[in-house]
């Protein structure tokens, strides 16, 4: 009986193993949250992070006309990687921020900003 009992234990700990390292399912578990697209990229006026500064959740062909001659530093806080271009409409030089990371000396990239 005690060999039984061990054994519906054993299984009964690996099914729960198991099933913490499956994939979320689409049933609204908190795992899927994290899967979903964020794009988040605080921008600042000068390097190290300092002057003026917002935040963009989209693409912006054109950052000029809102108000944006110079891009001196940049956070990326989303989970997709945003690409920073040096003219509008995503031309010219490029530099890309994965999710997470930052970068205090962005340079010349003050054109045009895209998420992907």
């Amino acid at each position: 009986m005690r060999i039984g009992h061990l054994a519906a234990t054993g299984a009964a700990a690996a099914a729960l193993t198991l099933g913490a390292a499956l994939p979320a399912s689409a049933d609204g578990h908190p795992d899927l949250a994290a899967a979903k697209p964020n794009p988040k990229v605080k921008v600042f006026e000068r390097p190290m992070f300092q002057g003026r500064n917002a935040t963009f959740t989209r693409n912006v062909r054109n950052l000029p006309p809102r108000g944006w001659d110079g891009i001196g530093s940049a956070k990326n806080k989303g989970n997709r990687t945003v690409t920073f271009y040096q003219h509008a409409n995503y031309g010219g030089a490029r530099f890309s921020l994965a999710p997470g990371e930052a970068e205090p000396h962005l340079g010349d990239h003050d054109g045009s900003l895209r998420f992907h």
